[in-house]
């Protein structure tokens, strides 16, 4: 395993724990955001599961990538809808 590959699977690794842990703590639920959520734990959950299995190169991009995501995400708590929120 290179280590593109092990950065990958270790952001996915955070990327997935740090949704599944988000505790709201009085915001409001938006469904859309639960389901964006869903989406992003079941596409990292499918590429750990790959990067794992397959051996499949994990491209140097896609790691920082996936580092950048995790650490917006440790930043904001896991909030989707803060990481995601339209700015004007």
């Amino acid at each position: 395993m290179t280590i593109a590959e092990t950065t990958a699977l270790i952001a996915t690794l955070v990327i997935i724990l740090r949704l599944l842990t988000y505790r709201r703590r009085g915001s409001r639920y938006r469904p859309v955001f639960g389901v964006i959520a869903w989406v992003a734990i079941t596409a990292c959950t499918l590429l750990a599961a790959r990067i794992v299995t397959t051996g499949v190169p994990a491209a140097a991009g896609l790691a920082l990538v996936l580092v950048a995501i995790a650490a917006l995400l440790l930043r904001c708590r896991g909030d989707l809808a803060h990481l995601l929120r339209w700015r004007h």
